[in-house]
């Protein structure tokens, strides 16, 4: 490993990663149902970190990996939003198999959030917690990061599915999400 790249930059190319994973799986779904006709145009397979990264410009390469990923997302889903009930679906599925342990609590469950999706650079400070009780953590997001990426369609798709995510993940816990709109969560006890 490079003495250049650190924790935070395998976590936030992990989450990338991620991203990735759930595009691949609607682009590939997507192109068997006769959605779209070839998966690959959506897709990318991420090699090792440190074999690709440009280290005299690790902020600038992870912030065009993000723009690159979110814009291939976006235009799959611009594409067969249509089917926006299958899409929630496999989004479910895809958080399920991507579940969260059943003995984290709210912070933990925050946490795992915070460590799963894209939400920009970490300085960006996206999301903020609002509240933390005993039955219930909120927090807020602070700006709609992935908006710019919408451009062809409803933004909205990409926090309904998110939500779907989320749900899936949360299958097999004692939690919920609730979104309130866009920018407001709650984590509680089902």
């Amino acid at each position: 490993m490079s003495t250049f790249l650190g924790p935070i930059h395998f976590w936030l190319y992990n989450k990338i990663g991620k991203q990735e994973e759930l595009t691949k799986l609607m682009a590939t779904t997507a192109e068997a149902k006769n959605w779209i006709e070839n998966a690959s145009a959506y897709t990318k397979e991420l090699p090792a970190l440190e074999s690709v990264i440009d280290e005299s410009n690790i902020h600038g390469w992870l912030q065009a990996e993000i723009a690159d990923a979110e814009n291939r997302y976006a235009s799959l889903i611009s594409n067969i939003a249509d089917n926006i009930d299958d899409l929630k679906e496999m989004a479910y599925e895809f958080g399920k198999a991507n579940a969260l342990s059943s003995d984290l609590e709210l912070a933990g469950i925050f946490k795992a959030f915070e460590g799963f999706f894209v939400n920009g650079m970490p300085c960006d400070h996206v999301n903020m917690v609002t509240s933390e009780e005993e039955d219930s953590l909120s927090w807020e997001m602070n700006q709609d990061i992935h908006a710019q990426y919408w451009s062809d369609i409803d933004g909205a798709y990409y926090y309904l599915l998110r939500k779907s995510i989320m749900d899936g993940m949360l299958e097999n816990t004692g939690f919920m999400v609730e979104m309130e709109d866009i920018y407001h969560y709650t984590i509680k006890r089902k």
